[in-house]
């Protein structure tokens, strides 16, 4: 392959990365729209023990990771809980609005 066949297949997958993390983003955009909605919804009790049970799994899950030493595994549950806790306070927040 000539260089300049190479540089094309590279920017060719460029651009379908660059197109796979706008749909990625995309799509978490829209569950994390429903997701807030759904527990902005929900009644305070009920809300409350979903966020409590979502808590509960992140810090399982960094447990058991953290015991296999997985970094990266460490790493995404983290990334997880940060936007999992800022789409809780949203929540409570509308909740809190409505009421």
């Amino acid at each position: 392959m000539s260089d300049t066949e190479l540089l094309q297949t590279l920017l060719q997958r460029i651009e379908a990365l660059e197109a796979r993390e706008q749909a990625l983003t995309a799509a978490s955009n829209a569950y994390q729209a429903i997701i807030t909605t759904l527990l902005g919804n929900m009644d305070k009790t009920a809300r409350d023990k979903v966020i409590s049970m979502i808590d509960q799994a992140h810090e399982i899950a960094y447990v058991r990771a953290a015991q296999r030493c997985n970094e990266p595994q460490k790493r995404k549950i983290k990334q997880a809980d940060d936007v999992a806790q800022r789409m809780f306070m949203v929540a409570q927040g509308r909740a809190s609005e409505s009421r």
